[in-house]
Order: structure tokens, then sequence, then C-alpha cells
């Protein structure tokens, strides 16, 4: 009997280490399709940039042929004002969309919970923050961010949860740490990462972020030697952070120049 519970109980956590991994594959790839729809957008306001074209001197308070008085900067409150708002859709969708993964103030809110809610958000993406923009780019991108929904909708069917979902999952609404003890806090030296290839495959992207990511990863070793683990581990969750974010800037920025440049 206490073989067959052993064998069970293995069982269960191979089934739920694969659930997890199928979570955080979907995960990455609507992190992807965000990442996409930033260079969609950074390409877009590029071409409908805003103009920097105030009037003062030729503004009076009398109207003009064609013209009324109050309309003299007209085109600043254009390129500056609501009607601005559509050109810069596609980076603000795209900007919410990567600080899903990684979040700082959505991580307040625990935003988003489950695939249902990650689903609804990429399919909104989809359709308005990518069709209609930048030409077969975005038609190309929106059919891939609802494609994506689609997944995350049949992952929440399947029970189907990503390690950012699990991390906030019956959290306070206004508190991010987990009520019962945070594994990360009690792991061995062993298992407390320097992730040293990872922040120096980031400088490429990003020399500043990914120096940032390396000094942390010296930091790690460090302090390991010294036997402060604790010191360790925030220099190990800071390695991570400085690389994902190096790579990500850099392949936004490299995306874009390349696209615009080509």
């Amino acid at each position: 009997l206490k073989s067959r519970a052993k064998v069970g109980l293995q069982g269960d956590a191979e089934g739920g280490a694969m659930k997890k991994a199928l979570g955080n594959a979907i995960g990455f790839l609507g992190r992807m399709s965000s990442q996409f729809t930033l260079i969609i957008g950074v390409v877009y306001l590029y071409y409908h940039h805003p103009k920097l074209n105030l009037k003062y001197e030729s503004c009076g308070f009398e109207d003009e042929p064609g013209m009324k008085w109050v309309d003299c900067n007209q085109e600043w409150a254009s390129n500056f004002g609501l009607p601005a708002l559509p050109n810069m859709t596609t980076l603000f969708v795209g900007l919410f969309g990567i600080f899903m993964y990684r979040p700082v103030l959505l991580q307040v809110q625990g935003f988003p919970k489950n695939f249902v809610q990650y689903g609804i958000f990429l399919f909104v993406q989809g359709f308005f923050a990518n069709f209609g923009y930048c030409g077969k780019l975005g038609v190309l991108n929106g059919f891939f961010s609802i494609f994506v929904a689609v997944l995350a909708f049949i992952a929440q069917v399947t029970g189907l949860e990503a390690d950012r979902m699990l991390k906030i999952k019956g959290h306070k609404v206004v508190d991010c740490v987990a009520d019962e003890q945070d594994v990360s806090r009690s792991l061995s030296e062993a298992a407390i990462k320097d992730y040293y290839p990872w922040t120096l495959m980031s400088v490429f992207f990003c020399p500043i972020l990914g120096g940032m990511g390396v000094y942390e990863s010296y930091q790690v070793k460090s302090l390991k030697k010294a036997k402060e683990l604790e010191g360790a581990r925030l220099a190990s969750q800071n390695a991570a952070k400085w690389g994902l974010w190096a790579i990500m800037v850099g392949m936004v920025l490299i995306g874009s120049v390349t696209i615009i440049c080509v």
C-alpha cells in the first residue's frame, strides 16, 4: 500500500509539473505576442510621430477664413490630445502585456489570475491593437495573439496554470506575498543560481541592463561564498530580472530598428 501511495504521489507530482510547464509555455507565447505588439507600436509611432508645432504669435482672437480662432493650435491638440491615442494604442497595449509576465504595478491587483483573464486580454490585444497597424505585420501578430488566446481558454478548461498564476493564487488583493512559507526562501545553497550564461547573453541585447544582471550574478557567487544565503537569493532574483529585461528591451529596439531601416 505504501509503495502504491508513493507511486501515486510521484505521478501527481509529475502531472503537476507537466501542467505547470504547459501553462508557462502558453504564458511565454502570450508574452512574445505582446512583445511583437510593442515592436509594431514603436514602428507605427515612428511613422506617425507627434509634431512639436505650437503657435503663439500667429494666433489671434478673431476668426480667419476657413478656421476659427480657437482652433489655432488644432495640430497640437491632434498630436498630443485624445485624438492622438489611436496612434499609441498598440504601444500601450504591448507594454501592458509585457508587464504581466514580471509585473510591477500589476502585481498589486494580481492580473491575470487565470487563463480566462489572460485569454480575454490577448483577444483584445489582437483585435484592437494589432489589426489595422503596420499592414501585414499587424495582421500576422493579431492572428497569433488570438491563437494564443484560444490556447489560454483551453488551458483554463484543462486546469493549467503558469508560475505567475500559482504565485498569486489565493493571495490578498494588496499583498502578493504568499500566506504560506515561500519555497524560494528555503532554497539550499546549491539551488540558488547565479544565471551567469543568461546575464552574459543579455549584455549583447542591452549592455546597460545586461551589465546590471552580470553584476548581480557576481554578487550571487560572492554572497554564497560568504554563506549569506538570503542575500544570495535576492541577488539571484535580481540577476534573472535584469537579464530578462535586457533581452526584452534589446529585442524591441533591434526589431523596431530593423523593420524601420530595411
